[in-house]
């Protein structure tokens, strides 16, 4: 008598002789064939299940879903500028709820213009292969909170989000990205928070939208006018008279266009 599972060859022998002769060398490749497609099912199948079957499952089956209260304390952007000089965009926002969000984060865009990449617009030509082009250039290693020691860096897998990690309740988070202004124009950036990746976990302020706001800023070709201050200091000169003197020049340069 043999252990249970353990076959007897003096009892199988006969048995297994049948099979063996009714199977030709050309039909073995096609047993192995379909032996390791029913494998193959049956390892997709038990991965299906694991990961929950939907990639919206997989990806945010962890993080916590629902509403986040979010108050948004801050939000600086110098409105005139100067093309190729340094700018600081500062957004800060503060947990005004009782619960952890899981993963604060900043969408910005430029609306209008066909922004797929955060600070650029779409460029219309027709047949280019990338159409995006940059209003800003932003500096390597930001964006970054604004206590952080060293490089940053909040990039996501879409390209206008920028994610910064938990927020515990009655904490902010001042975010800053450090961007240089390459191209003339009026534009307007737009910002919109969230309080995770994944469409179930939403932030809300009071009235139960997400947060968000628009900051108009004017980028000039010309050099940031300084003047002389009582104090014999050289200053800046107001915005408002940079401004009158840029349209100046541009009518100026107008009435040289036959």
């Amino acid at each position: 008598m043999g252990y249970p599972g353990v076959c007897d060859r003096r009892h199988t022998r006969g048995m297994l002789r049948p099979t063996l002769r009714g199977t030709t060398l050309r039909t073995m490749p096609r047993i192995i064939l379909t032996v390791g497609l029913l494998l193959g099912a049956l390892s997709a199948a038990l991965v299906a299940t694991g990961c929950g079957g939907s990639d919206d499952g997989g990806q945010f089956a962890n993080q916590p879903t629902g509403e986040f209260p979010v108050e948004v304390i801050d939000a600086t952007f110098k409105p005139v500028q100067t093309v190729a000089e340094t700018y600081d965009l500062t957004i800060a926002v503060r947990n005004s709820g009782e619960e952890t969000i899981p993963a604060i984060n900043t969408v910005i865009d430029l609306p209008g213009l066909g922004s797929t990449l955060a600070f650029a617009y779409g460029d219309k030509q027709p047949g280019l292969a990338m159409n995006q082009r940059p209003v800003w250039v932003l500096e390597e290693g930001w964006p970054k909170l604004a206590d952080t020691v060293g490089r940053g860096g909040a990039t996501t897998a879409d390209k206008r989000t920028f994610e910064f990690g938990e927020l515990a309740p009655g904490d902010t988070a001042n975010m800053v990205w450090r961007l240089v202004a390459v191209r003339p124009g009026f534009y307007r950036l737009r910002y919109q928070i969230a309080a995770g990746l994944g469409p179930d976990t939403r932030a809300v302020d009071e009235a139960g939208r997400s947060p968000s706001g628009v900051l108009p800023v004017k980028i000039s070709e010309l050099a940031r006018l300084t003047e002389i201050n009582e104090k014999g200091q050289v200053v800046p000169v107001s915005p408002e008279e940079q401004l009158r003197v840029e349209a100046q020049q541009e009518s100026a340069n107008s009435e040289l266009v036959p």
